[in-house]
């Protein structure tokens, strides 16, 4: 049995729930607090799911006895402190656990820690309210704790651009703002690794978007579709390629990024990075970005079909690792120390 956590699992769900091989159930964590146990994600069975508390929703999971999570919810709560609950419960989680989701949402911290291992990050200068950059432009402002470039600026100085309204856009969604170099055009694309059974890293098939002189950084218009209300309702799809055309130099410089950051932080699993490449073809970590909805047209679903692997067969290997390294865990757990579990 397996639980999921809040859309955007229903495509997910939709899908994996034909397959047969697990038992699923739901878990919405609402925006309330309460939480709710609906059979599917159609509007009735939400609607018609009774509402719980905190405490009574601990009990309910507790009854479920769920092999495994896997977890969907996207904001910094959902990617942090309800992580850390199942931890709490002993339902081991597919993917990273709470502490590397926190540090890689903080987008200062995260390119500290992959500089520090070798990764070639670009220049930068952390704002707090208050401060401006002392670097010229033009650079990029961005939200330390923020995704789908929500907040970010490429300010250049020129055309009458406003370095104060820039710096208010990007201090209106965190108390912190990353002023990056901007990276003159050459490439963009999204890495990722995929952990092997023998405990192995390996680079998937890369995707790349297609950028312009007009339109030089991913926008928010550029991640997601939204509704007349403003709310995301779907990722975008266009300007995209994948597997994207890597020759075996460049192959090998985003093997050593993506493979150092993902041991720098701490990943399980897998993890996907943000990466920009200059016209000089050296590539630059820009973020990590470790969540994945195991949807039909995820980014790390998309990759693997580049390898000819399917949406199923991925999803359930990492399922099954991930009740074996439970198993594993119980039938050699450690007795002394921080970590000690018996």
């Amino acid at each position: 049995r397996e639980l999921f956590q809040k859309p955007p699992g229903s495509q997910c769900f939709d899908v994996v729930s034909t397959h047969g091989t697990f038992e699923h159930a739901i878990a919405m964590v609402h925006m309330d607090g309460t939480w709710s146990f609906p059979c599917d994600f159609s509007v009735d069975s939400k609607a018609a799911a009774e509402r719980l508390t905190m405490s009574q929703a601990m009990q309910a999971i507790v009854e479920l006895a769920p092999a495994v999570c896997v977890p969907h919810m996207f904001c910094l709560p959902g990617m942090t402190t309800y992580r850390a609950i199942f931890d709490a419960l002993q339902i081991p989680l597919v993917g990273n656990d709470a502490g590397t989701m926190a540090l890689s949402t903080n987008k200062a911290q995260s390119r500290a820690v992959v500089a520090a291992a070798g990764v070639r990050v670009p220049e930068a200068e952390l704002l707090r309210k208050g401060d401006r950059p002392r670097m010229s432009p033009p650079f990029v402002l961005k939200p330390c704790n923020e995704d789908n470039s929500m907040g970010v600026t490429l300010y250049t100085g020129r055309d009458g651009q406003s370095l104060d309204e820039a710096l208010e856009t990007a201090f209106s969604f965190d108390s912190e703002v990353l002023c990056e170099r901007y990276v003159e055009l050459g490439r963009e694309v999204r890495c990722a690794v995929l952990e092997q059974a023998d405990g192995s890293l390996e680079l998937l098939p890369c995707l790349e978007y297609f950028l312009s002189a007009e339109n030089p950084i991913r926008a928010s218009k550029d991640k997601l579709v939204t509704d007349s209300r403003g709310v995301p309702v779907t990722v975008t799809t266009g300007g995209r390629k994948c597997p994207a055309d890597i020759d075996e130099p460049l192959r090998q410089k985003l093997e050593h990024l993506a493979t150092r950051s993902h041991v720098a932080l701490g990943c399980r699993d897998y993890s996907l990075y943000d990466v920009r490449i200059d016209p000089q073809g050296e590539p630059y970590f820009l973020e990590a970005c470790l969540y994945c909805s195991f949807a039909p047209k995820s980014v790390i679903v998309g990759m693997c079909g580049g390898r000819a692997q399917g949406q199923q067969e991925v999803f359930e290997t990492l399922v099954n690792r991930t009740i074996d390294r439970r198993r594993k865990a119980a039938e050699s757990p450690q007795l002394l120390g921080m970590k000690a579990s018996a």
